[in-house]
């Protein structure tokens, strides 16, 4: 067809073009022609624009393999084989699963070299994708995961034995555009994450949400920019807060799960969403004479494709006894004045997918407590700028470097600052 297009279409353009001094009726047609090239032309253009967006997007082939039951549930295994890499040149709470930065004040850094070095294969992790068969639940799709890490318990056990630690364990029922969810997966406020610390995600300073069991319904449809998502979730599951140490975490004792809620909206590079959450605790001996505490956030979080090769991610949210939700830099409450401790932050990245194999993203991350709810000796602002690198070498096999500048400031003591450069070795499977 091409070719015949172009034996065809070219003397019939040099004619009329030809023609068209002699005869100005058909000079109306020649300009109906250019318009037409320059069409064909700027099609062209968008038609390479989208292939390079789709061959930029496309992620590498990862085998899978699938286990039939007798019964006939499906089982998808999936995970990666994983060795990190971790120098900083300050201290910070932990090593392997960093939230802050200690002060210079701190007895454990009063010493020549503050340098911490570190290597763990602990975010190796495996997956179970199940797919029960149909009509198992009549008018509903079931599925469910497993998935699990060694991300656990730094200090409890021997660093050649670590302990496992549950990601994600879900059962989710779906039937057109509506799913119910019952189990352990992520908070359904601050969906997005920061691309380095794959340790703790910048949680607590700056990245709020965390995993946690819960019942979530969700409305998801394809072909309409609207959808939302309600979710009742386990308060005190992450910080296991009891205030009064009568041996009851203070959010079950409560006797009310958390709420949660997102509304988001799809467009055509992107998708925006407004989230928020509640959430109630009780204690049975006063503290600094409250028996009840609340904690609430309300937050924004946006994903925007600028071009091909160019992404815009972020978060914005402020709330109040945000411990449990990875905010005021771990800090819920002041049991010395019984005050909840209220805090703002967010964090902001730009990413440059520069190859096919290769991302480069730049950002900023910040949790910023009100000075006066924090105690003496307490943090009152942790942020840090970074630089993140992901090259996928061939195959399945990725190698990444994030740079990060940590700085925490401290109420009556010197501001902790870190350089923290990790590496990363990984195989998808």
């Amino acid at each position: 067809m091409r070719w015949w297009c172009g034996i065809t279409i070219v003397p019939l353009v040099a004619l009329i073009a030809g023609s068209a001094k002699a005869d100005p009726s058909i000079q109306d047609l020649q300009r109906q022609i250019d318009e037409l090239r320059k069409i064909v032309k700027e099609q062209q253009k968008e038609i390479e624009r989208l292939r390079a967006q789709l061959k930029q997007q496309a992620a590498p082939p990862t085998p899978q393999v699938t286990v039939t039951a007798p019964s006939g549930e499906r089982f998808n295994f999936y995970g990666f084989l994983r060795l990190d890499s971790i120098f900083d040149s300050g201290l910070t709470n932990n090593a392997q699963t960093p939230f802050w930065v200690l002060s210079p004040s701190n007895a454990n850094k009063r010493r020549t070299g503050n340098q911490q070095l570190t290597v763990h294969p602990r975010l190796t992790r495996i997956g179970i994708n199940f797919i029960a068969p149909p009509n198992l639940v009549k008018g509903w799709d079931v599925t469910g995961k497993f998935e699990m890490d060694w991300q656990n318990a730094q200090g409890v056990t021997p660093e050649s034995r670590p302990l496992p630690r549950i990601r994600h364990a879900y059962l989710q029922l779906q039937r057109g555009s509506y799913s119910l969810l019952l189990g352990q997966t992520w908070d359904l406020i601050s969906p997005l994450f920061p691309s380095p610390n794959d340790d703790t995600l910048m949680w607590n300073a700056g990245n709020l949400g965390d995993r946690r069991a819960q019942i979530r319904l969700s409305y998801e449809p394809k072909d309409k920019p609207l959808r939302w998502a309600l979710a009742l979730g386990l308060t005190g599951s992450v910080d296991g807060k009891d205030l009064d140490n009568n041996g009851v975490r203070d959010g079950e004792d409560s006797g009310l799960p958390n709420v949660q809620g997102r509304l988001a909206w799809k467009f055509r590079n992107g998708e925006i969403g407004l989230w928020a959450h509640h959430a109630w605790e009780r204690v049975t001996n006063p503290v600094a004479g409250q028996t009840r505490f609340t904690s609430y956030s309300i937050g924004l979080d946006w994903q925007w494709q600028l071009s091909p090769k160019w992404n815009l991610r972020g978060e914005l949210w402020t709330g109040r006894n945000l411990s449990d939700f990875r905010g005021g830099i771990e800090q819920g409450v002041n049991a010395a004045t019984g005050s909840e401790i209220r805090s703002k932050g967010g964090w902001l990245e730009l990413g440059w997918q520069y190859s096919p194999k290769q991302r480069l993203a730049f950002g900023y991350t910040v949790d910023d407590p009100k000075d006066d709810d924090v105690p003496a000796g307490g943090r009152t602002r942790n942020f840090a700028w970074y630089l993140h690198h992901r090259w996928r070498l061939s195959g399945n096999v990725e190698v990444g470097v994030n740079y990060l500048f940590w700085t925490t400031k401290w109420k009556g003591q010197a501001t902790g600052t870190d350089h923290r450069i990790n590496t990363f070795v990984q195989h998808n499977f």
